[in-house]
C-alpha cells in the first residue's frame, strides 16, 4: 500500500481518537448538575430559577439571555447573578445553525451557606464543545489510568456522619473512578485514599453497573462483598499511614485478562507505585477501561473517567474550608501517557460530594482545585481534533489547543506501480498551501487534506514484437490513445490484451488511467499471397540472377587477362 510520509512534530504527543458530531441533551455532575440540551436554529428556551445564585453557561456560539427584561450576550461562556426569587432565564438563539448550550446553577441562601455540592477535580466525558463548532463526541479505550495529586493543603468539614464518620469531622475523599467494559458487563471501579486529618487509608470498590441491582460473583480479590442501600459492591482497604502536606500522590487503575477481567489497584506517596490489591471477575470477559461521549450505561451514567475531590464513605458530603491542589489526569496508549483530550471540573461516578471548592483552568494539562464560593464546570483544559485525510485512508488526532501542528511531505515514494509526485495541503476546505511542508496554529477543530498527482505505470509488451517492456508513467485520469503499431516483420497485428482481460481488437483504442496497467499486442503469423510470393519466388530468382551475373563477370574478366 502507498504511505504518504506526512510527519507531525508535537510539543506534546498526539492521541488518537474516535470523533463523532452528536446532538443530544447531557447532564453532568452528581449534587448540583450541570445540563446539556440542543437549542435549534432561530429559537428560544425557557427555564426557571429560585434564587439567589450564579447562572454558568458555556456554549459552542453566541446566544441572547434575558432574565428580568435585562439583555445579556454571552459568547462561549458567562457567570449570571440570579436574584431574590423566581426568575425567567430565557436563551435565544439568533444563529441560523443549532447551539450547544451547558449550564448549572448555583443557588446560595441569605445566609451565604452553600448547597452545591459535587466532586471537584478533573473528569473526562467524552463531550467536547468548541465555540463556533458543532458539539463532539470522542470515544477511546485504555488498559491504564492514572491520577495524580499535588495537595499543598487541605481541610473540610463532614456535613453529616454515617459509616463511623461523625458530623464535624475532617474526612475527605481524592478519588480515581472510571467505568470498565468487559463482555456485556460495566463496573464503575474505584481507587481512593480517605484523608482524615494526616492519617491516610487506600479502598478499592467495584460495582456492578450492568443494569439495576445488578449482583456481584465470581469475584476474587484481597477484600470482600458488601452491601450499600440494597447495591452489592467489592470492597479492600488497608492503612498507608500519616500524609503531612504538601504531599504528591498518585492514584493508578489497570485491567488485562482474555476471558475473565483482572482489575489492578495502586497508590503511589512520594515515590513508586505500589499495587495493592489484585480483584479477578472470573468469566466476566476480556476487560478495557472505556470513555464514551456519545453513550451512557443502561440507567443514564455517563461513561467517563475522573480524579474529584470529595467526601468520605457512604455518600457522606463535606465542606471545604480550605484547599490548595493540583489534579492530573491522564490515560495510557502503548507505553505512553496522554492526558484526557477535554476535560470538565464536575464528577459523577460516586456519591460523595463537597462545597465551596472550584476546579479552575491552569497551564497545560493541569488543574487547579481551590477552595470557592461557586463552581466552574469547565471546560478547564481541551484538545482539539485534527482530521488528516491521506491517500491511503483518515484518522483523528487530538493536540492541545494553541498547538503548532507542523506538517511535512516525504520524498517521492513508489510501490504498487504507482508514484506520488505532487502534494499539496489544503486546511479547512479554504487555505491552499503549495509547500514540502508548513506549520499550523490550532485553534479550534481543522481538517487537513492532502491533494496529490498520482501516477501509475503503463507497461507496453510485445510493441516491436519482442516480450522486453517499455514503461511509462501517466496521471491518473490521463486519456491515452493506442494506434495500430508499425511493425516491418512479417507478423500482423491482431490486437491489445489488458491485463483485466479485456481483448480490444480494434487497431485504435482510447484508455483511461485509472491505475497500473499492462498492454500487450498481439501479432499474428498469418501472412498475404503477395508476400508468400516475394517470399518464395521474387528473392530466390532475384537471388539466382544476382549469382548468375557474379560468375559471368569473374569469368569474362579472366579472359581478358590471358
Amino acid at each position: 500500500m502507498i504511505m504518504l510520509a506526512l510527519f507531525i512534530a508535537a510539543l506534546m504527543q498526539p492521541q488518537l481518537v474516535n470523533v463523532t458530531p452528536v446532538s443530544f441533551n447531557m447532564t453532568i455532575g452528581s449534587g448540583m448538575p450541570m445540563y446539556g440540551l440542543l437549542i435549534n436554529p432561530n429559537s428560544s428556551y425557557v427555564i426557571y430559577l429560585n434564587g439567589p445564585g450564579v447562572l454558568y453557561m458555556v456554549a459552542n456560539s453566541s446566544l441572547v439571555v434575558m432574565i428580568h427584561n435585562m439583555v445579556h450576550v454571552v459568547n462561549g461562556s458567562a457567570s449570571l447573578v440570579i436574584k431574590q426569587g423566581e426568575s425567567r432565564v430565557l436563551f435565544i438563539n439568533h444563529n441560523n445553525y443549532s447551539v450547544y448550550l451547558f449550564y448549572m446553577f448555583q443557588y446560595n441562601s441569605s445566609s451565604e451557606a452553600f448547597y452545591s455540592y459535587n466532586p471537584i477535580g478533573v473528569a473526562d466525558y467524552g463531550v467536547a464543545l468548541y465555540y463556533g463548532e458543532p458539539l463532539l463526541a470522542y470515544s477511546y479505550e485504555t488498559s491504564e489510568v492514572l491520577g495524580v495529586a499535588f495537595i499543598r493543603s487541605l481541610n473540610v468539614t463532614d456535613v453529616r456522619g454515617d459509616c463511623g464518620v461523625k458530623a464535624g469531622d475532617d474526612y475527605a475523599d481524592i478519588q480515581l473512578n472510571s467505568i470498565v467494559k468487559a463482555g456485556d458487563g460495566y463496573y464503575i471501579v474505584q481507587d481512593v485514599v480517605i484523608l482524615n486529618g494526616t492519617a491516610a487509608s487506600i479502598v478499592d470498590n467495584v460495582w456492578n453497573i450492568t443494569s439495576l441491582n445488578a449482583t456481584l460473583s465470581n469475584v476474587m480479590g484481597l477484600g470482600s462483598i458488601g452491601d450499600f442501600n440494597g447495591q452489592q459492591y467489592y470492597a479492600y482497604s488497608r492503612v498507608i499511614g500519616e500524609l503531612k502536606t504538601p504531599f504528591n500522590l498518585t492514584l493508578a487503575i489497570m485491567v488485562s485478562g482474555v476471558n475473565s477481567a483482572h482489575l489492578s489497584f495502586g497508590y503511589g506517596v512520594q515515590g513508586s507505585l505500589i499495587w495493592f490489591d489484585n480483584v479477578t471477575l472470573i468469566n466476566a470477559g476480556k476487560p478495557s477501561i472505556i470513555v464514551n461521549g456519545s453513550s451512557y450505561v443502561e440507567f443514564g451514567i455517563p461513561i467517563d473517567t475522573e480524579l474529584v475531590l470529595t467526601g468520605p464513605v457512604c455518600g457522606i458530603w463535606a465542606v471545604v474550608k480550605s484547599v490548595n491542589a493540583t489534579f492530573t489526569l491522564l490515560h495510557r496508549v502503548n507505553e505512553s501517557y496522554y492526558p484526557a483530550p477535554y476535560t470538565w471540573g464536575i464528577g459523577t461516578l460516586t456519591g460523595e460530594a463537597v462545597a465551596n471548592a472550584s476546579a479552575l483552568v491552569s497551564n497545560g494539562v493541569n488543574v487547579q482545585i481551590t477552595g470557592s464560593a461557586y463552581e466552574y464546570p469547565g471546560p478547564l483544559y481541551y484538545y482539539v481534533p485534527v482530521f488528516i485525510s491521506l491517500i491511503n485512508g483518515s484518522e483523528f488526532i487530538m493536540v492541545p489547543k494553541g498547538y503548532m501542528l507542523n506538517l511535512t511531505l516525504g520524498r517521492l515514494i513508489t510501490g504498487n506501480s504507482s508514484v506520488i509526485k505532487r502534494i499539496e495541503f489544503v486546511i479547512n476546505e479554504t487555505r491552499i498551501i503549495n509547500s514540502s511542508s508548513v506549520t499550523i496554529i490550532v485553534n479550534g477543530p481543522t481538517e487537513v487534506r492532502v491533494i496529490y498527482n498520482q501516477l501509475f505505470e503503463v507497461k507496453l509488451i510485445g510493441l516491436s514484437g519482442n516480450e522486453t517492456p517499455l514503461v511509462y508513467w501517466y496521471p491518473k485520469g490521463y486519456v491515452l490513445k493506442l494506434k495500430e503499431p508499425r511493425y516491418l516483420g512479417l507478423m500482423v497485428f491482431r490486437g491489445y490484451l489488458l491485463n483485466n482481460g479485456t481483448l480490444v481488437k480494434y487497431p485504435e483504442a482510447t484508455l483511461i488511467i485509472n491505475g497500473s496497467l499492462t498492454i500487450k499486442v498481439l501479432w499474428g503469423n498469418e501472412v498475404s499471397i503477395g508476400t508468400l510470393t516475394v517470399m518464395y519466388l521474387v528473392f530466390p530468382v532475384l537471388s539466382l540472377l544476382m549469382i548468375m551475373i557474379l560468375i559471368m563477370l569473374t569469368l569474362s574478366d579472366e579472359g581478358n587477362r590471358h
